[in-house]
C-alpha cells in the first residue's frame, strides 16, 4: 500500500496547482484519480475564451470527474465565495503570476502547489520538473512574504519540496 504525504481533510480543498501543461495525464490520473477528486477547475482566460481548446482539454478527463473551465476573474469570485471547498477539488492555473493575480483579487491563498513549469528560455531549474524565470521567482517570493506556503510536488505519492524563495 502506498502512503500518500497528502492530508485529505476537507479544509485542504481546493488544491491550487500551478502547471503550465494545464489539464493533462499527470493531473487527471496522478492527482484526480489517486485523491478521488470530484472537481477539476481550470482557471485560464485564454482557454476559457477558446471553446475548441476547452473541449479538447475536457475530453481528456473521465466522466466521473466534473470539469469547469473559467476565467481568472470567475475563479477569484468563486474562491472568495468558498465555492470549491465542499467538493474534493483542484484548481489548476498556468503560472505563478496567475496565483499572484488570485491573491491580488482577494483570494485567501494559504497553500500553493507547483506541479510543473517546464524549461523556457531564461528559466533556471529548481527541481527537475520546475524551471523558474525571474518573473516566476518575483511572484513566488511576494506570495511567501504574504504567508503563502508554496511547495513543488509533481505527484501526490512524492514528497513535496518546500519553496523558500
Amino acid at each position: 500500500m502506498i502512503t500518500l504525504p497528502w492530508n485529505r481533510k476537507k479544509s485542504d480543498f481546493p488544491i491550487i496547482r500551478v502547471d503550465d501543461r494545464l489539464l493533462h495525464g499527470q493531473v487527471v490520473v496522478g492527482w484526480a484519480n489517486t485523491l478521488g477528486l470530484e472537481l477539476l477547475v481550470l482557471a485560464n482566460d485564454r482557454v476559457a475564451a477558446d471553446r475548441g481548446m476547452a473541449a479538447a482539454l475536457k475530453a481528456g478527463v473521465s466522466d466521473e470527474i466534473r470539469v469547469e473551465i473559467v476565467s481568472m476573474d470567475d475563479a477569484a469570485t468563486a474562491l472568495t465565495g468558498g465555492e470549491y471547498v465542499e467538493a474534493k477539488s483542484m484548481l489548476v492555473i498556468e503560472s505563478p503570476g496567475d496565483a499572484l493575480k488570485l491573491l491580488h483579487k482577494g483570494v485567501a491563498l494559504k497553500k500553493l502547489h507547483i506541479g510543473g513549469l517546464h524549461f523556457r528560455e531564461g528559466s533556471d531549474e529548481l527541481v527537475p520538473y520546475v524551471f523558474l524565470s525571474n518573473w516566476d521567482r518575483m511572484a513566488l517570493d511576494e506570495m511567501v512574504r504574504r504567508g503563502v506556503r508554496i511547495s513543488c510536488q509533481d505527484l501526490p505519492s512524492t514528497a513535496p519540496v518546500a519553496y523558500r524563495g
